[in-house]
């Protein structure tokens, strides 16, 4: 644990006066605040480097590692013609761990909790040689990926509850890659997308690419409202309806069977086609059968390795309705010509040797640790979590604001994403933040960053001094 967090709570865990941090980092957080609040709208431009080091007595250096804080938080975006500008909703936050901020306990990236990956791929890349399909590496490969790359992929796809047959599954590089193939092969311009009104920001980057309109609707515990899918059915002419059924990001609900049923039943009384991102149904085990289970001839089912085993490793599993496959492998050839043979030659053969399923039970393990943690030390505070999943929602309590409760906790070096990260349209989200346990680098930083959201919520809303 850095020693200025150590300084910053006692033993009871009661937030002190947190040691200043440096003159850039607090300048970003101000900045940081306006933006998420609203202050700064989307479009806006920031003042000059040298006219804002001037107004704040400060070094430019100062103000352009600020603005390079910013960047890498993906809230603004540097142009040689109008300079330093807000971005749009909808951006993709970066998620670059390589590089992580100074100071920050980075609560915000859904990726695995252990590193067995690091291990084990030590142990396979002396051995690919070896490896009859080797000789492949330096070749095209079909868009759809290898024939012996699909066949390993029904291994993991089969985690989900269903086998699909090899020819409807186009290996793609990731579950965005996959999503991105999917939408190019259904949607056109102005057509209307339904998904939750917290909803996945990979959709909506490529609705701002694809110049399609997503529509929010509401959920419960049981999942996606049917009936408000009914409704928007009714009144406009729906092209699909994007869904997250197992431990939807960011909320953690997995919807029950019967409302599964009752959204396949809405979907083929308008013929609408279906996108179910499962990226985190291998995580459940014993589930309630996929929408692609129950409607194959209408969904696109997306499944990746990302989350289970490691975001670098560029794998994703995309089924498609039975003869569509092809089709949609078009978009696979357009964005990157063919998948990468060599993570693929990796993923499959830790597919077939059982290593993935060793890894992903040890990354379940490793969640359940971090879920004791999280009862634990938020014990009497409201939040949605699952054992299995590896991300917390935390509902809180008034008089917070989302924006204000992250400005607040960043200012404390805890990073964690705001309800309106997710939110598809302008209505009212509830007030919460994603918390991600599994992107703690140990169980003693999760442990330090819990105490400071807890010590967070005991305490009022506080205003970042400054002005921009």
């Amino acid at each position: 644990m850095p020693r200025d967090m150590q300084e910053n709570h006692t033993k009871s865990g009661v937030l002190k006066r947190p040691a200043r941090r440096p003159a850039y980092l607090e300048l970003a957080g101000e900045i940081e605040a306006k933006i998420r609040s609203g202050e700064l709208s989307p479009g806006s431009q920031l003042p000059p480097q040298r006219d804002l080091a001037k107004e704040r007595s400060v070094n430019v250096s100062t103000v352009t590692k600020a603005y390079r804080e910013l960047q890498n938080l993906n809230l603004v975006v540097g142009s040689t013609r109008r300079g330093t500008i807000v971005m749009r909703e909808g951006a993709m936050p970066r998620v670059d761990r390589a590089t992580p901020p100074s100071g920050v306990i980075d609560l915000t990236v859904n990726r695995p909790a252990v590193d067995d990956f690091q291990k084990r791929l030590a142990e396979t890349l002396p051995t690919l040689a070896a490896d009859s399909r080797f000789q492949e590496m330096q070749e095209y490969q079909p868009p759809e990926g290898a024939a012996w790359a699909r066949a390993a992929g029904r291994r993991w796809i089969g985690l989900n509850g269903f086998e699909p047959s090899a020819d409807d599954i186009v290996v793609t590089s990731g579950a965005q890659h996959a999503l991105l193939a999917a939408v190019s092969s259904l949607i056109e311009p102005g057509d209307v997308v339904v998904s939750d009104r917290l909803t996945y920001y990979g959709l909506k980057a490529l609705a701002q690419m694809f110049r399609f309109r997503i529509v929010g609707i509401g959920s419960d515990d049981e999942g996606m409202s049917a009936s408000e899918l009914e409704d928007i059915c009714r009144r406009e002419t729906v092209r699909a309806v994007f869904a997250v059924p197992s431990m939807h990001n960011p909320s953690v609900v997995t919807m029950s069977e019967a409302r599964r049923r009752e959204l396949v039943a809405v979907a083929e009384r308008h013929d609408v086609a279906i996108i179910e991102d499962d990226v985190y149904g291998p995580m459940l085990g014993t589930r309630a059968p996929t929408l692609a289970t129950l409607a194959p001839e209408r969904t696109y089912h997306i499944s990746a390795l990302s989350k289970a085993l490691a975001p670098g490793l560029r794998v994703g599993y995309l089924t498609c309705p039975p003869g569509l496959a092809q089709v949609t492998a078009e978009a696979v050839r357009t964005t990157a010509w063919m998948p990468a043979p060599l993570p693929l030659l990796i993923a499959s053969r830790w597919l077939e040797d059982g290593t993935a399923q060793a890894i992903l039970k040890a990354q379940l393990s490793e969640l359940r640790a971090r879920h004791t943690l999280v009862t634990t030390i938020l014990a009497g505070h409201s939040f949605a979590a699952d054992p299995r999943c590896m991300f917390v929602w935390l509902r809180l309590p008034a008089p917070w604001r989302a924006e204000d409760f992250a400005a607040n906790l960043r200012a404390h070096g805890v990073a964690v994403m705001p309800a309106a990260a997710f939110a598809c349209d302008r209505q009212p989200v509830e007030h919460a933040v994603r918390v991600n346990i599994g992107c703690a680098a140990s169980r003693e930083e999760l442990t330090t960053a819990l105490r400071i959201i807890a010590s967070t919520l005991a305490d009022r809303p506080r205003a970042l001094i400054g002005h921009v």
